[in-house]
């Protein structure tokens, strides 16, 4: 299905000849590429100017024109124009905010409180709150949040109306499946034991206090596996059982779920309900030559089309659902594709 892009910049839509458009669950901004048939004086656009990106109608990214590349010999020209998101400045300026200090706040409130440029948040995350959280000089919006993230087991990225999103796992589900024979061109995978480990240890310190519960705490998962690989892991900033446990399980699970990945290019940009591919989505995968036949969560999806109905593709880069926070997909994959299944992440003081 040929899908109308459109390219608006400064208010006008920019013609092109081909686009590829990418968004990433584990990155706060998205971007675009354009190939624009300019034939007028000059440059088709400047750089900052404010642009949107929208697909059949349907926003897709809100941001800027972030770089122009004009080209050109004695008989052609050609203009490349990229696309950013407005989230780009979360994670390229530094938070001016009067005191750089928030108190009794949760992942949301820190993003709320520190957002000085309006850049917008959403959230769907809960989180402990701290009683303090301070700002480092210079520190982007996306750097004082990413400690707090990888802490509390949290996603990072943008939303097309150029907003932060903060998620703890997958936000939907798509209609259908991908099926080899029917709309999978082409399917690669890759399965690794690099960061599978047979037990995940957590520990830090609290700041107040003097007994074992205070300087010495441990959260722990077991995994089990192959062989003995442990993992210990240090825990950014202050530590309570909650917070170890959290984080013991969200590194495991992230593990098991990163060494299990398969990157499918489809016809089209829509599941059979109609909805564009999105990035931290569920969608079923039966490949047969693959052995995979489970649910896969859509870490990223770039969307090009060339100018002809063929040319229109989206390659989904799909990893193991726990990759993002989810569950364990229990489908029927061959051996190959399943993992071992944690137990519930544990407290203990670290003897």
């Amino acid at each position: 299905m040929f899908e109308t892009v459109v390219f608006e910049v400064a208010g006008r839509p920019l013609p092109h000849e081909s686009c590829s458009l990418r968004a990433d669950a584990e990155e706060a901004v998205r971007g675009a590429t354009f190939e624009i048939a300019h034939t007028g004086a000059g440059l088709p656009c400047e750089p900052d100017d404010e642009a949107r990106v929208t697909v059949s109608g349907e926003l897709w990214g809100t941001g800027y024109v972030r770089d122009i590349y004009p080209d050109h010999d004695a008989e052609r020209r050609a203009y490349t124009v990229t696309f950013v998101s407005r989230t780009c400045d979360a994670t390229e300026c530094s938070i001016v905010h009067p005191t750089g200090l928030a108190r009794d706040v949760d992942i949301t409130g820190i993003a709320k409180e520190f957002d000085t440029l309006g850049i917008g948040v959403e959230s769907d995350v809960e989180t402990e709150k701290k009683p303090r959280h301070k700002i480092a000089p210079g520190e982007t919006l996306f750097e004082t949040l990413e400690t707090e993230a990888r802490a509390r087991g949290v996603l990072i990225h943008d939303t097309p109306r150029g907003r932060l999103k903060l998620a703890t796992r997958p936000e939907g589900r798509h209609v259908g499946a991908l099926r080899r024979g029917v709309n999978i061109e082409r399917a690669s995978g890759a399965l690794s034991g690099a960061t599978r480990y047979s037990k995940v240890k957590v520990r830090g310190q609290a700041a107040e206090g003097t007994d074992g519960t205070v300087l010495r705490p441990e959260g722990e998962v077991v995994l089990g596996g192959k062989r003995e690989r442990p993992l210990i892991v240090v825990h950014e900033g202050e530590i309570t059982s909650e917070r170890a446990k959290k984080r013991a399980a969200w590194e495991a699970q992230r593990g098991v779920g990163n060494g299990i990945s398969c990157e499918i290019t489809a016809t089209g940009w829509r599941d059979e309900g109609g909805r564009l591919f999105t990035r931290n989505w569920l969608i079923s995968v039966e490949d047969d030559w693959l052995g995979i036949e489970q649910d896969m969560v859509i870490a990223a999806v770039t969307l090009s089309q060339s100018g002809e109905p063929e040319g229109t593709v989206a390659v989904l880069s799909l990893k193991d659902p726990r990759a993002l926070g989810g569950e364990n997909p229990r489908g029927t994959s061959g051996a190959s594709w399943a993992a071992p299944t944690a137990t519930s992440p544990a407290y203990r003081v670290e003897e």
